[in-house]
């Protein structure tokens, strides 16, 4: 490069400094305006943003729906559950969408501001390569234009605007931050009180189930149903989007999808309390998906096992027991279920639902065939029998040695044919016993009543006096028939026995039902008056 071109450009830089500093010194106050009127822009932006958001009135709003929470998995030992479909809480998902969602717009609306003042400036030829070129007689070339003349030439009145936008962006990023700050603290905190109402309340309705028992035995699988699954009565199949199964609340308790009260995706406000929930939806058995009985998850239920030998005279027993039952109650409080038998290998459960005041009591009687109690297998994979506190063993008198010959003895027209159960007596008390035993049951805390069966029959043998309808006077009789050591072990096994009668006579004898139920300190005061 020549001197004289040196020159020049010296000349031209100072001059152009000069006048840049004074620019600089006119348009100071200017900038410095512009700057606080950018910080309050950015304040405004940020709470009109904010406000749009959270109040709802962006197109389309950025929710967490219950179809994300169906999809999503908890973490922990329910993993392997699905979440229910319905609505959570705002502290736990929703106030951090709403906030990125605030971010994302205020972010967008900024830096559109920056890229729209960047692109209005205008593009100019790039003047000091034609300048260097010339000076030094080379040909010009074409070359792009760019905006760096623009810049150098104009920089003190862009000032002014780029003051206003660092202040509109330092104005939004301040009421973001403050607006971080108090949903994180309003968040944190909806969560501890949360947290911890959940957990009172989840405790308090845990207490009412235990003290008033009423978890329920299943009766296809015979699981123990502490949490059912409550079914919604809303249109779920007239709702295109909601997914298979959306119907279905497994986790129906104060959670994060509602503490009192939870809002399922149809729009059904469902009670988040299972005690509430049992009286007003149906529920289903978390294991194999079968109906369970209504109120379930608020009803009180008593199980009765029955047990014995085959041809014993158990199914007899159920039903005369039942029918004594209900006739103490008027016909609008007392409700039978009696199930049609699936077969004769089939389990029958008899249900009798007594309506109370504040809830309803449901009495269930197991009556397990007898070939499948007698074998051991097969009676481990009945667990009703584990969850039971009330046993009533069934022993037919006639299948006593000394009985039986006489039953054969006797003539034709004085003893009616009448099936006999064949199987040993404290086989089949030990099939049953010997096993909940085993397995870890406290039979010492339950209640044997130990029945009779067919008294009746009793009176029909030649030399056969039958005992008096009386606990130690059926004890004596059986005493005197050889079954000492089944006594004894009756004795040793359960905290409570009482023997019976049992038979087609008048007036009925005494009832183990009714003994059974009296026992129970979970009955409702009319229930307990009516037993009395």
């Amino acid at each position: 490069m020549s001197a004289p071109a040196v020159v020049v450009l010296v000349v031209l830089g100072c001059l152009v400094s000069i006048a840049y500093i004074l620019a600089a010194v006119t348009v100071a106050p200017v900038v410095v305006y512009c700057l606080l009127a950018g910080l309050l822009a950015g304040a405004v932006l940020g709470l009109a943003e904010a406000t749009r958001v959270l109040g709802a009135l962006v197109d389309p709003p950025r929710v967490r729906t219950p179809h994300d929470e169906f999809r999503a998995r908890p973490a922990g030992p329910l993993r392997s559950y699905r979440r229910d479909y319905a609505w959570p809480h705002y502290a736990v998902r929703q106030a951090g969408y709403d906030l990125r969602h605030v971010v994302e717009r205020c972010y967008e609306r900024v830096i559109g501001w920056w890229r729209a003042g960047w692109r209005a400036l205008p593009r100019l030829p790039r003047y000091h390569v034609r300048a260097l070129e010339a000076l030094d007689g080379v040909a010009e070339t074409e070359t792009n234009p760019s905006r760096a003349w623009s810049v150098a030439l104009a920089w003190p009145l862009l000032a002014v605007p780029c003051a206003a936008l660092v202040g509109v962006t330092l104005g939004t990023l301040a009421v973001l931050v403050l607006l971080a700050v108090v949903v994180a603290v309003v968040t944190a905190t909806s969560w501890l009180l949360g947290v911890a109402a959940a957990g009172a309340l989840r405790a308090a309705d845990w207490r009412w189930r235990a003290a008033w028992r009423t978890d329920t035995c299943c009766p296809r699988c015979y699981f123990l149903v502490e949490l059912p699954v409550f079914v919604c009565p809303g249109g779920h199949a007239d709702l295109a989007p909601a997914p298979p199964g959306s119907w279905r609340h497994r986790l129906l308790r104060p959670d994060s999808q509602g503490l009192w009260r939870r809002r399922c995706g149809c729009g059904v406000s469902l009670p988040a309390r299972q005690s509430s929930a049992g009286a007003r939806l149906s529920a289903r058995c978390p294991k194999c998906d079968s109906p369970l009985a209504a109120g379930t998850g608020r009803a009180t239920e008593i199980r009765v096992a029955v047990f014995g030998a085959p041809d014993a005279g158990k199914t007899t027993l159920v039903d005369a027991v039942v029918d004594r039952l209900s006739v103490r109650f008027p016909p609008d409080r007392c409700a039978v279920d009696r199930p049609v038998p699936g077969g004769r290998d089939s389990t029958r459960v008899v249900g009798v639902a007594l309506q109370a005041q504040r809830a309803p009591q449901r009495v269930q009687v197991f009556d397990a065939p007898g070939r499948s109690l007698v074998d051991r297998e097969v009676c481990a994979s009945y667990g009703f029998l584990d969850e039971t506190r009330n046993f009533m063993f069934v022993l037919d008198p006639l299948s006593l040695p000394a009985l039986r010959r006489r039953v054969a003895e006797a003539p034709a027209h004085l003893v009616p044919a009448v099936r006999v159960a064949r199987h040993d007596v404290a086989d089949s008390y030990e099939a049953v016993v010997v096993g909940l035993r085993h397995r870890g049951v406290a039979t010492e805390r339950c209640r044997l009543a130990f029945v009779v069966s067919k008294a009746d029959l009793l009176g029909l043998l030649p030399g056969v006096v039958a005992p008096a309808d009386d606990s130690a006077a059926v004890r004596r009789w059986l005493a005197g028939h050889g079954l000492d050591h089944l006594l004894t072990a009756v004795g040793r096994d359960f905290a409570e026995v009482r023997f019976f009668l049992h038979g087609t006579v008048d007036p009925p004898p005494s009832d183990p039902l009714l003994w059974l139920l009296r026992g129970e300190r979970v009955l409702r005061r009319e229930v307990a008056g009516a037993l009395r």
